[in-house]
């Protein structure tokens, strides 16, 4: 198709998998849930606020795919073929009264406003140096009931959208200020680092149109940035929603903008979102004895894979009741790679109100993941990562107390401090300058936790603390001449 301008773009016509989206008296909503639940079970929800912490929203596509109904758009094609209803899946969108039954958490997972500057308080991330996110949807097509942007979708944060143009305009500035700066933060002399990447998110910027998608695009573009990331769900939510049109768009970009790269992050929580079941709900192998791939998710990645400037990826939360089990973790990462898709990471659920009803113990869930990677090869791997206020920090190692069977591995003179056994957490990506990336935080076990401050009581070694004090201790030593410097613990990396 020959693409002259923006405004000559063909959309993507969905009409038929519009979301049905409402709190639990809705009309739309309603016969959805009784599908699920008898009418007064619905109501005892309602009763106890689990529609005040999060509406209910699917589209047709997902309801047929966690029903286990054949499925086919307007024109008859086929996108589902009849199956059995998915379990995981139900647990993945369908509310449950314990999300209600304890509501600790935080109102804004991580303090993410902290790192939100502000000229756009609350429409843009700047938390590490290299990428900006900005919210460019607040919406998506079907809500996961574990879903960290929570506070999106209930209103409590004041989170707003960023426009293009406001995007465009803080990188620029952003840049040009840290040039003339010469690279160094001037109040910590602290090497900062240029945006040279924006990841669009939500919502899902993918419940927008076309044309949208391509405005903030090309805004990031414009602005001098080498990569677009796009975050979203919908390939597993609304595979249809990547079709012909939308690879016209991709194409026009590319030919605007052709040194930038587009990488689509997308998040399968489950192999029951791509892969075909037969009637014992056993995934369906083709003559060649490989599973056999969704007919509409199989489509939507032809679509995208087709262009040598993107790339795709995949990340996801361990959650409870839905791919809690190490099989099903290593069928996900080994068919993602297998199609095209990057393992990125397994993150920790996030410390959301009401996070106890889906959250797994952090060291039960390192222990999946750990347990999943086995007989993976290293390109379809991913980390186990807690996305904290401080940072990515991934889960290294959970090490038994002293008290097992046969020699101790700890020195005799330290194994009584450690009877707990203790967790081991690597500053993987740390905020701003990445000052403390590369260290570590040492806890002392516990199995209850089910996020990073279930151990603050238990920190044997804090690599948060006097970060700054450590390297202002490093450029003068430095600068007096002095001997031996203890990079390791003394430099940012």
């Amino acid at each position: 198709m020959n693409i002259d301008t923006m405004d000559d773009l063909p959309e993507t016509a969905l009409a038929d998998v519009k979301p049905a989206r409402g709190r639990f008296n809705n009309n739309n909503v309603i016969p959805l849930l009784e599908s699920f639940y008898p009418p007064q079970q619905i109501q005892v929800m309602r009763e106890h606020g689990v529609d005040q912490r999060m509406m209910f929203g699917i589209n047709p596509y997902y309801m047929a795919l966690v029903k286990g109904d054949e499925y086919r758009d307007a024109e008859g094609t086929l996108l589902l073929p009849a199956m059995p209803p998915s379990r995981p899946l139900e647990a993945l969108v369908v509310p449950i009264l314990a999300e209600a039954a304890d509501m600790s958490g935080e109102k804004d997972p991580s303090n993410q406003i902290r790192y939100s500057p502000d000229s756009l308080k609350g429409k843009i991330l700047h938390k590490y140096d290299e990428i900006v996110l900005g919210y460019s949807a607040l919406a998506c097509s079907a809500h996961c009931r574990y879903c960290y942007r929570l506070d999106i979708f209930n209103g409590s944060t004041g989170k707003g959208l960023i426009k293009p143009d406001e995007l465009k305009a803080y990188i620029v500035d952003y840049n040009t200020r840290l040039a003339a700066s010469g690279g160094v933060d001037p109040a910590t002399g602290v090497a900062r680092y240029p945006i040279r990447e924006v990841l669009l998110s939500g919502g899902d910027p993918m419940v927008l149109s076309n044309k949208n998608v391509y405005r903030y695009l090309a805004a990031a573009a414009e602005a001098g940035v080498h990569l677009v990331r796009i975050g979203t769900k919908e390939m597993a939510f609304r595979p249809q929603r990547f079709d012909a049109n939308f690879g016209v768009m991709l194409e026009y970009f590319h030919r605007q903008y052709p040194d930038v790269h587009v990488n689509l992050v997308v998040h399968f929580t489950h192999a029951d979102e791509m892969l075909e079941r037969d009637a014992d709900n056993h995934y369906v192998r083709n003559e060649q004895g490989y599973y056999r791939w969704l007919p509409a998710v199989r489509r939507a990645l032809d679509e995208v894979q087709r262009f040598g400037f993107v790339t795709l990826e995949n990340q996801t939360p361990v959650i409870a009741r839905v791919n809690d089990d190490a099989q099903a973790l290593r069928i996900l990462q080994e068919e993602l790679r297998r199609n095209g898709i990057k393992p990125k990471y397994l993150f920790q659920c996030r410390e959301i109100e009401g996070h106890a009803a889906f959250a797994v113990p952090v060291e039960r869930a390192w222990a999946l993941h750990n347990e999943s990677q086995r007989g993976l090869s290293d390109t379809a791997r991913s980390r186990f990562t807690m996305s904290t206020e401080w940072g990515k920090l991934e889960v290294v190692s959970v090490i038994d107390g002293p008290q097992r069977d046969g020699d101790s591995v700890y020195a005799p003179d330290i194994a009584s401090v450690f009877a707990d056994g203790l967790v081991v957490m690597k500053m993987h990506r740390s905020p701003a300058g990445a000052t403390q990336q590369g260290d570590l935080i040492i806890a002392r076990r516990n199995p209850q936790a089910l996020w990073l401050s279930g151990y603050e009581d238990r920190i044997v070694y804090d690599g948060r603390k006097d970060v700054a004090d450590k390297f202002k201790r490093y450029v003068l030593a430095e600068q007096a001449g002095a001997g031996v410097v203890d990079r390791r613990r003394a430099v940012p990396a």
